[in-house]
C-alpha cells in the first residue's frame, strides 16, 4: 500500500504519539488504509506514515479508546463498526456478477465502467467478483464489505439469503426475487422498447411475442417494454399476440413453438423474449419454406453463436 505524503494532514507542533493518531485517523475516516475492514499492522502503518513502530503503537491504544479501531480475535486491528458507517469514510462496495458470462452482459459492463469512474463521487471503492454459480461466492468476499451489489442471472440463489443477512444489497439485472434492498433492472424494459422500434421502423403492423418461459420479471420487463414503445407509437395491444411456452424440456418446448408457428401466418413479425426461442422458430419457419424477413420478420434480444448460423442470420437487439 502507498500514502501519498499529500493525503497525509499538516501537524505542526504535535507529539509523534498525537501526530500518528490524528494521521491514522484522518486516513481511517477517508477510507485511505481499510482492507476489507482492517487496517495495517503497527510495522506497516509506521512504514505508510514515516512514524516510529512506538509512536505509532501508542497512536493505536487511543484510536482504540477513542473507538476508531478494535482489536480482532486474531489480534488484528480492524475499524470500529460505528467509524465504518461514518458518512465521512469512503465505502467499500463488493459488485459480483453472478452466472455463466454475466460480466458480458453490456448492462452489467456499463454499471461497473460507471461505479469505477465516479468512485470519487459516489464516495466508494468498488470490488469486482464474478462467479458462474451462487454456491461459488465465498462469505469472505463479503467480509469487511459496506454493501453489496449482485448482477446477473443464476442458479441456487437460495444460496444468498443467509450471505447477504445484515449487509445491504442490489439486485441488477436479475430475475431472481431475492429480498433485496433494492432491484435495478432497467436494461430488459429497454431491450423491449429496442425490439418494438426495430420492429415499427420495419413497418410491422401485427407482432407476436414469444417467449420460452412462464412470466419472470426478465421477460415481463421486455414485453413492457415493447408494449409500452408500441402504444406510445399510436398502436393498439391488440395487435399484439403472445405466446408463452414454458421449457420443461427441450424436445416439448420446440414441439409446442412449431405448432405456435402454425399460426404466425396472420402475423407479420415476432419478437422472442429471449435468443433460444428465436433461434429455434427461424429454423422451424425455413423448414416450413416461410422467408424471413420478406414474409415475417423475428427479431430477438441479444446473440449467439448458433444464432450466426441460422438461416438468415438471427436480428437482435444489442444494448451498448
Amino acid at each position: 500500500m502507498n500514502i501519498n505524503p499529500k493525503d497525509l494532514p499538516l501537524l505542526g507542533s504535535l507529539s509523534q504519539r498525537e501526530q500518528a493518531k490524528e494521521s491514522m485517523k484522518d486516513l481511517i475516516q477517508r477510507g485511505k488504509l481499510s482492507s476489507q475492514g482492517y487496517i495495517p499492522s503497527i510495522r506497516e502503518a509506521a512504514n505508510l506514515i514515516g512514524f516510529n513502530r512506538d509512536a505509532v503503537w501508542r497512536a493505536y491504544i487511543d484510536l482504540e479508546k477513542e473507538g476508531y479501531i478494535e482489536t480482532t480475535s486474531n489480534k488484528r486491528y480492524k475499524i470500529h463498526p460505528g467509524v465504518r458507517n461514518s458518512p465521512l469514510r469512503t465505502l467499500d462496495v463488493r459488485l459480483i456478477t453472478v452466472g455463466k458470462d454475466s460480466i458480458r452482459f453490456s448492462g452489467l459492463q456499463r454499471f461497473h465502467k460507471t461505479l469505477v469512474e465516479n468512485e470519487s463521487l459516489y464516495g466508494i471503492r468498488t470490488h469486482l467478483k464474478c462467479a458462474v454459480d451462487a454456491s461459488e461466492i465465498r462469505p469472505e468476499w463479503l467480509e469487511g464489505m459496506d454493501g453489496l451489489i449482485l448482477g446477473g442471472s443464476f442458479e441456487h440463489s437460495e444460496l444468498l439469503e443467509k450471505l447477504t443477512c445484515g449487509i445491504p444489497s442490489i439486485g441488477i439485472i436479475t430475475s431472481q426475487t431475492l429480498h433485496h434492498d433494492f432491484t435495478i433492472d432497467t436494461d430488459n424494459r429497454l431491450a423491449g422498447e429496442l425490439a418494438a422500434t426495430r420492429l415499427i421502423e420495419a413497418g410491422a403492423r401485427s407482432p407476436y411475442l414469444v417467449a420460452y418461459t412462464e412470466r419472470d420479471s426478465r421477460h415481463t420487463l421486455r414485453k413492457l417494454g415493447f408494449q409500452t414503445k408500441w402504444v406510445e407509437s399510436g398502436r393498439s395491444l391488440d395487435d399484439i399476440t403472445e405466446h408463452w411456452i414454458n421449457p420443461s424440456n427441450t424436445y416439448l418446448r420446440v414441439v409446442k413453438l412449431e405448432r405456435k408457428a402454425r399460426s404466425m401466418q396472420d402475423c407479420d413479425s415476432v419478437f422472442c423474449l429471449e435468443k433460444e426461442s428465436a433461434i429455434d422458430l427461424l429454423n422451424i419457419l425455413e423448414h416450413r419454406n416461410i422467408k424471413v424477413p420478406d414474409s415475417i420478420k423475428v427479431l430477438s434480444v441479444d446473440g449467439a453463436f448458433d444464432g450466426l448460423k441460422t438461416k438468415p442470420t438471427l436480428t437482435y437487439v444489442k444494448q451498448m
